[in-house]
């Protein structure tokens, strides 16, 4: 028997291990086919929940404001001069009626002298003028001048007796000559009577008694009018309050009309904001707003619609709505910031659920309801029809109902359909 030949054996030697590499592949085959390992169960997420309830839920806009004093008066001198004192300094309380400041009056207490010496003038010549003192000047007058007519009356008989005298040759010249001057005497004597009567029934018409009253009446305006002055060196308060300026010293001169005082009434303050016309037509007067002041402690306060500008401001276009606030312990001060909140909408007995419950996917509002199983909770995304919401709630028109509990927190990653955990 021949043995193999070398290449021969090699052959045999490739063959058995192919057969060896295909058992392999075999096995591995094999077990490839066999039952497959069950998936391991998905784990149960925790959620956070709340009920959906019936509530109220109202929307309003907040507006900046600024505090201003119930009252601001600046205080002025009627009439110009120089300081004489100051009776009151910044933050000073005053009353109604108290001294701020006096001005020199030396130069108006002489006028008002002068003016009542004037006044007493006119009343003297109105009495010399008047029905009584003029019915006994006239009766005077005309007893005089009846008795001047009697002296004249009985010289120029005189006289006339003495030209026949003198004619008959019985007197001299000279005793006619002084006759003579008698009846000239005489006779300027009865002119002089006549006149005066004249006078006085002419002074003691009414036109006279009418001037004279007129002039009466224009001193006692002037007297008036310098006892005017002289009150006025005088400045009070107007009103009761606290001093926010004082713009003189003693000593300065200052003009009639200039800003020497600035007294404010902070007994209740005001706020003042403005707002757009789609707003202005919700607000009216008596409506009670709430009002927080940052700076005075941050405090919600309720302000009363005081009054509301019938007209746009031209530069702004917002209509000023003024709001009162009692202040009875001056904590707010005038020029503060305040934040007005007005209410737009106010929806009553609506279903409502915590903002974080609502989420929004192209375009539309969803929650995820939670559905009780047996002895395990699955979530169902459901779509919802969303109203007003405020800072915490949103209204729910329709798609859930009041009592379903609604997922607020654990909302990431969450499907429809898995299983939850309510966390306690």
């Amino acid at each position: 028997m021949t043995s193999p030949s070398p290449s021969l054996g090699k052959a045999r030697s490739r063959a058995r291990r192919a057969l060896a590499a295909l058992a392999a592949l075999s096995a591995i085959a094999a077990a490839g086919c066999g039952p497959s390992r069950q998936a391991a169960p998905q784990p149960v997420k925790n959620v956070t929940v709340a009920a959906a309830i019936r509530s109220t839920i109202a929307i309003s806009l907040e507006y900046p404001a600024r505090i201003r004093p119930r009252q601001e008066i600046v205080v002025s001198p009627k009439i110009a001069g120089r300081v004489a004192s100051v009776r009151a300094d910044v933050s000073q309380r005053v009353h109604r009626g108290d001294v701020l400041f006096t001005l020199e009056s030396s130069d108006n207490e002489t006028q008002l002298r002068q003016a009542r010496a004037a006044v007493e003038s006119a009343k003297a010549n109105l009495t010399r003028t008047s029905d009584s003192s003029l019915s006994s000047q006239v009766i005077q007058a005309q007893a005089a001048m009846k008795q001047a007519q009697v002296q004249y009356d009985d010289t120029r008989d005189i006289y006339e007796r003495t030209q026949k005298l003198f004619a008959d040759g019985a007197v001299s010249r000279q005793q006619l000559d002084s006759m003579k001057a008698k009846l000239d005497s005489a006779g300027i004597a009865l002119d002089t009577a006549t006149q005066n009567l004249s006078l006085i029934q002419d002074k003691g018409g009414p036109q006279s008694t009418g001037l004279a009253s007129t002039q009466v009446d224009q001193a006692q305006a002037t007297a008036e009018l310098a006892e005017s002055q002289l009150r006025n060196t005088v400045v009070t308060s107007p009103i009761t309050g606290l001093v926010a300026a004082r713009n003189i010293d003693p000593g300065e001169l200052v003009a009639g009309g200039a800003p020497a005082f600035v007294v404010i009434d902070v007994s209740s303050v005001t706020a003042e904001t403005s707002v757009e016309e789609s707003m202005v037509e919700k607000i009216h007067g008596g409506q009670a707003v709430p009002i927080t002041v940052d700076a005075a402690g941050g405090q919600s306060i309720q302000g009363i619609v005081d009054t509301i500008s019938p007209a746009a401001d031209p530069r702004t276009q917002g209509y000023l709505v003024k709001l009162k606030i009692a202040n009875p312990g001056s904590a707010f001060r005038p020029g503060m910031f305040a934040r007005v909140s007005f209410l737009v909408e106010n929806r009553k007995n609506v279903v409502v659920v915590p903002n974080s419950a609502v989420l929004t996917e192209t375009g539309v509002d969803y929650v995820y309801a939670v559905v009780p199983g047996d002895g395990e909770n699955v979530v169902k995304k459901t779509a919802v029809r969303t109203g007003i919401s405020d800072e915490s709630v949103t209204e729910i028109a329709s798609g859930i109902e009041q009592g379903t509990l609604v997922v607020t927190e654990g909302q990431s990653f969450l499907n429809d359909g898995e299983k939850v955990a309510i966390a306690r």
